[in-house]
């Protein structure tokens, strides 16, 4: 019931290594519980697993339902579906924000690396730095690296978003890959976004979704590589 200040997950390496956090589940132990921050929030958060998949405060979950968090100030590095809340959701996130900066290889997003079918995101944002690292850096997202089937919905990003030459493939100020019947509606997104093909200001590239209601402000920057 109150705030969290989380700075000795980067300053305690005695107790903490180099690595920080660890996230809470992961493929083979999925998070499938309630977490309900009560509107409270968890301060310098340090993740620092560049070559793990499944990376955040929580790295995945399963019928899992997150709620009434913030995350403020995160400093997270993870491999694939790395997100500032959650690296892949399978579940509900409502009312729930993170502000920083986060980085990893593919599906990668400020508050959820990977939107899995079925996934809910509802009153959320995201600001800060997202950024895909370079050798990888596919679906890559202000809020969202990769919504596969999900829904989000009344929620935004206002960070900036890049993908690093020799990737930055669908690369999106909310989004960087919408597909597969994937809702996105009454949101929007104002940061900049660069990468090197399929960018968008909202959304790197929307396949077989629908978005309604949502839009972009920010400035969009882009090449087309030939050969």
């Amino acid at each position: 019931g109150s705030n969290i200040d989380a700075s000795v997950t980067k300053t305690d390496t005695a107790n903490w290594g180099i690595e920080g956090w660890n996230p809470i589940g992961d493929y083979s132990n999925r998070f499938t519980g309630t977490f309900d921050g009560l509107g409270f929030a968890i301060s310098n958060l340090y993740i620092n697993h560049p070559i793990t998949d499944f990376v955040g405060l929580f790295g995945y979950t399963n019928n899992a339902t997150i709620k009434n968090i913030g995350l403020k100030n995160v400093g997270i590095t993870g491999g694939n579906y790395t997100g500032g809340l959650v690296g892949y959701n399978i579940g509900t996130i409502t009312n729930s924000y993170a502000t920083g900066t986060v980085g990893g290889d593919s599906y990668v997003g400020g508050l959820v690396g990977y939107n899995a079918n079925s996934g809910t995101i509802t009153n959320s944002y995201a600001t800060g730095t997202v950024s895909g690292h370079s050798g990888g850096d596919f679906y890559v997202g202000g809020l969202v690296g990769y919504n596969e089937g999900g829904t989000i919905s009344n929620s935004y990003a206002t960070g900036t978003v890049s993908g690093h030459s020799g990737g930055g493939f669908y690369v999106g100020g909310l989004v960087g890959y919408n597909a597969n019947s994937g809702t996105i509606s009454n949101s929007y997104a104002t940061g900049t976004v660069s990468g090197t093909e399929k960018i968008g200001g909202l959304v790197g590239a929307n396949d077989s979704g629908t978005i309604s209601n949502s839009y972009s402000s920010g400035t969009v920057n882009g090449q087309i590589r030939v050969g």
